[in-house]
């Protein structure tokens, strides 16, 4: 009886934590971010790319240095972006669920790879800066 009791109270504060992490608001930082995935802050893109289908639409994207660029995930599936300059910088998106936005704003020239960390398999996709 008591091993029971014991597993009853254990689905239960597993179900009400569930249900309460849903709750609760995260707490703001004063730390600038290079991240956007509210689609209510207004960062400008110079570039768009769309996540569809588990692929890069469009595949590859030139910019200049300072553009920023900003991925919308059009997908059911939560995706995680990562992506780097050989030899230099790299960047990485926090999880993106359906209609997340990630915007990231690129200042060394070169050609970033970049693919979902979530799906290795997919093709990634390329952003080239002059």
């Amino acid at each position: 009886m008591r091993a029971r009791s014991l597993l009853f109270l254990i689905v239960l504060v597993s179900v009400l934590t569930l249900f309460f992490s849903g709750c609760v608001e995260e707490q703001s930082s004063d730390i600038p971010s290079n991240e956007d995935t509210s689609e209510s802050q207004a960062i400008k893109a110079d570039a768009i790319v769309y996540i569809d289908k588990y692929e890069f639409h469009p595949y590859s994207t030139t910019i200049s240095s300072g553009d920023t660029v900003r991925w919308i995930n059009n997908d059911s599936v939560a995706f995680i972006i990562k992506g780097n300059l050989v030899g230099g910088n790299s960047f990485q998106s926090p999880t993106l669920r359906k209609n997340d936005t990630f915007t990231y704003t690129f200042e060394d020239v070169g050609t970033y790879n970049y693919e979902l960390v979530t799906h290795p398999w997919t093709n990634g996709g390329l952003i080239v800066v002059e």
